[in-house]
């Protein structure tokens, strides 16, 4: 008689989970209802090849953040800050790519790339701001100017996980 409950209980307990996952969703009970990311999700801006930017999709993530033309202090500040985050995402480093939007030629640090504005620079970018745009060059987050590293590093890692290469 005890081995029988010892079974049933195990039954019940490797069971559980599907009828509770079932609830949950059939229920809406305990289903998080906002935004896990750092940044803004829902914008409205264009993909990355309507930019005014002479760019090519190459099936990597891009980190891309706005420099003022000029680069002082704070300019070469911000671009150490993403290097060594774009340093601590460790072997999925190489899925990433930086970019540096610009309106003047500007020195640039290891494995970041330059890109001028072909035009004049859109009026809804901003110095320092920085985006996250996937392989296909869509836009899927968008920061404003002076954003925590830690916030994009956390969103940008957990889209890496999410989308394998």
């Amino acid at each position: 008689m005890k081995a029988r409950i010892k079974l049933i209980l195990l039954i019940l307990i490797l069971a559980a989970p599907m009828p509770m996952a079932w609830a949950m969703l059939h229920w809406q009970v305990g289903i998080p209802e906002t935004d896990v990311a750092n940044g803004e999700l829902h914008h409205q801006l264009p993909p990355l090849s309507e930019w005014p930017l002479d760019w090519q999709a190459n099936d990597r993530w891009l980190l891309v953040w706005s420099a003022p033309d000029t680069c002082g202090p704070d300019c070469q500040a911000q671009a150490d800050q993403w290097w060594r985050m774009h340093r601590a995402l460790g072997r999925e480093a190489i899925r990433v790519e930086r970019l540096r939007l610009t309106g003047q030629d500007q020195d640039v640090l290891p494995g970041e790339a330059r890109l001028l504005w072909q035009e004049s620079r859109p009026d809804w970018v901003e110095d320092f701001q920085v985006w996250l745009v996937d392989p296909q060059g869509i836009v899927v987050t968008r920061y404003p100017a002076f954003v925590e590293v830690r916030d994009v590093h956390k969103d940008l890692q957990r889209l890496l996980k999410r989308n394998p290469e």
